[in-house]
């Protein structure tokens, strides 16, 4: 098999190119990142999937895409979300559909169902009233643009992605604990510290996942049970967690014996944070600069969010392999090699 991924630097395309290329799949890599994408065991390429021209030009005939590649921030400016998740999602299904692809696999995002309200089980079907951010904003009209190519397409949703390679949830975690030398547990009124319900999802697992979307041909009769399958246009969209939802204090507990840190949790109102990322985003209007904190960060981790992921069980064949402490334990060892 032959595959394109774009956002191959990025935590989750850096771990699917691993993946394919140890099961002998031939991997052209595009990412923003030269020097991690010299170390990749395969061809790589870099260039501005924004830009067209450029996109046809370096592309290539393949069988199946994983559009892993997006502008993933909880602040910035709406023509750089534009750029980067939907005319360069346009751009790729272009040079899919121009060179020959079979399947498109689009790794979307759960942040467009946040809004500010505690939801368990959420299905692939729900939509709030607004959007989050322009994140949230655009990573879904770049699905609706998925879903309305002509090309064979699959929208995967993870949550909560951590693991090898992992730039954001763990590294941050551990820049917060070292600078700070606390773990915050986020108290919102009537509710108990750190007693958020959230999910979370191992990379490998999110790679499983993927796999498994390029591989396995879903049955015709599940589109025409829309009651179990939610699709956009045809194009079936699933759910991704370890299917392990935990309290933040649980989770933030696992982090902390399994990685030997040794940090203190801290009882921080949610009332106070959501307060000071108002104001703070209101400066950053002005200054043009991002806020060290905004309402959605502050918020993330004190709604409960879980989801349901019944649909990729029973048409991706999805089963999570690695559990949170599993995936835990492998990412420890693999930063201690590194």
């Amino acid at each position: 098999m032959k595959a394109i991924i774009t956002g191959a630097t990025g935590g989750l395309g850096r771990n699917l190119t691993e993946f394919l290329l140890a099961h002998n799949w031939k991997v052209l890599a595009l990412g923003r990142n030269q020097n991690i994408g010299n170390q990749l065991k395969t061809a790589f390429k870099s260039f501005d999937l924004s830009d067209k021209n450029a996109c046809l030009k370096n592309w290539q005939e393949i069988d199946i895409v994983f559009h892993c590649a997006a502008l993933s921030s909880p602040w910035g400016k709406l023509a750089d979300f534009q750029a980067a998740n939907i005319i360069a999602t346009q751009n790729v299904l272009t040079a899919a559909k121009q060179f020959g692809c079979h399947k498109f696999i689009h790794i979307s995002t759960p942040s467009i169902y946040f809004d500010f309200a505690d939801h368990l089980q959420i299905k692939e079907n729900y939509l709030p009233k607004q959007f989050v951010n322009f994140y949230a904003q655009t990573k879904y009209q770049a699905e609706k643009l998925v879903a309305q190519s002509s090309l064979n397409s699959i929208i995967i949703r993870p949550r909560g992605i951590f693991g090898e390679y992992d730039t954001a949830l763990l590294p941050r975690l551990a820049r917060l604990a070292n600078e700070k030398g606390f773990l915050p547990l986020i108290k919102r009124l009537g509710r108990n510290a750190g007693d958020a319900i959230v999910d979370t999802t191992y990379v490998g697992n999110v790679v499983l996942a993927l796999f498994n979307a390029a591989t396995i041909d879903i049955p015709e009769i599940a589109f025409r049970q829309p009651e179990s399958l939610f699709c956009q246009n045809k194009t079936p969209v699933f759910n991704i967690t370890n299917n392990e939802p935990k309290t933040m204090a649980e989770i933030l507990s696992i982090i902390k014996e399994i990685l030997h840190w040794q940090v203190k949790f801290k009882t921080v109102s949610y009332s106070v944070l959501d307060m000071a990322a108002k104001a703070m985003e209101k400066i950053s209007l002005i200054t043009q600069k991002e806020p060290l904190l905004t309402r959605y960060s502050a918020a993330v981790s004190a709604f409960d969010q879980t989801l349901n992921i019944h649909s990729a069980q029973k048409y991706l064949n999805y089963t999570p392999q690695f559990s949170l402490s599993d995936g835990l334990e492998r990412y420890a060892k693999h930063t201690a090699r590194n």
